[in-house]
């Protein structure tokens, strides 16, 4: 599972952080976030960066349910056109089973599931990485939006049967008394909110069909792997400029294994060398017109050696560097 999350997870972050005496843009830079980012809903960011963000604000601020105030002010639009989907469902449990289904578009290591019941059904939330620091925060923003998506649908006197989370608590009973409406159970097999079959049989009022058919449309259309291809090529660039674009520090940058993202980028018909030769090829042809040696240009693609260099450039543009250099510095034009 990809190590991404949409950076309008962060949406409200700075101003939060803010309201509550801290500086937001030390504490995102931090985790190697632009703050920029948290408004881009374009954007992905490493999911392991945006806990480590609510953790710090968390941390910093002695707030510890730093991740279920954030979530309070930003509610279910954050998540964009699944929103659309939850709020024009025919009943509450297609509400949910669509946002499931569809939650891969804001936030590919997220893993949500209804788990049906003769009475009762439970709403369940598991981050698909290895253990990561303020795993905790994470998992308590998510659930915490959850419950906005139900008191939307179901009322803002809504309660839940119940409501468990794996880790410890963190925050005082009532911080989460107040949030969910009723006594929070930790150390818990599952990150659960409990909702009784009839509350998920009820229909969801105010919904627009065609709405929901427009957002459905959309949404089919997207892809998760190529949002994880993007992401990869966009990781690799900027590892590229600092002279560090291998398949195994994107693969540590992503907090996955090598072979994991080979698979991924093959189920997009694509692998990392593909890349890396393209942004190799796309960054040449940007160097060759800013008047710098064949040598130096070598050096910032990561060859080793000039020969490798001069064979990719053979293969690129069926010439040599040189020839390559004295073309863009004569006419600046090409492909």
């Amino acid at each position: 599972m990809a190590n991404l999350i949409r950076g309008g997870s962060l949406l409200n972050y700075a101003e939060l952080v803010t309201e509550l005496g801290g500086d937001p843009e030390p504490l995102l830079r931090a985790q190697g976030i632009d703050p920029g980012v948290t408004t881009d809903a374009d954007k992905f960011i490493r999911y392991t960066a945006h806990a480590a963000a609510v953790g710090a604000a968390a941390r910093a601020l002695d707030c510890p349910d730093f991740g279920m105030r954030l979530a309070r002010v930003q509610g279910i639009e954050i998540l964009g056109p699944v929103s659309v989907i939850i709020r024009n469902s025919e009943t509450v449990a297609d509400a949910v089973e669509g946002g499931t289904r569809f939650l891969y578009y804001c936030s590919p290591a997220e893993v949500t599931q209804l788990v049906r019941g003769r009475w009762t059904s439970a709403l369940t939330l598991e981050v698909a990485l290895r253990p990561f620091p303020d795993r905790e925060h994470a998992i308590e923003k998510g659930l915490a939006i959850s419950m906005d998506m139900f008191r939307l649908l179901l009322g803002d006197d809504f309660v839940p049967e119940r409501v468990t989370m794996t880790h410890q608590q963190m925050s005082a009973s009532e911080v989460y008394e107040e949030m969910f409406g009723c006594v929070v159970e930790f150390g818990s097999d599952t990150n659960s909110i409990h909702v009784s079959n009839q509350h998920l049989a009820k229909p969801v009022l105010g919904r627009d069909a065609a709405a929901l058919t427009l957002a459905q449309d959309y949404l089919s259309q997207i892809r998760p792997d190529l949002a994880v291809a993007d992401n990869i090529r966009d990781l690799t660039h900027r590892l590229l400029t600092v002279g560090d674009a291998s398949l195994n520090s994107v693969a540590r940058a992503m907090s996955l294994h090598p072979r994991v993202v080979q698979r991924r980028l093959a189920e997009c018909g694509t692998n990392f060398e593909d890349i890396l030769d393209d942004l190799r090829r796309t960054m040449a042809w940007q160097l060759s017109a800013t008047g710098m040696q064949a040598s130096q240009i070598a050096t910032m693609l990561g060859y080793s050696e000039q020969s490798s260099f001069t064979r990719a450039c053979r293969r690129w543009y069926d010439e040599s560097p040189r020839q390559l250099l004295t073309r863009r510095r004569l006419t600046g034009t090409g492909s």
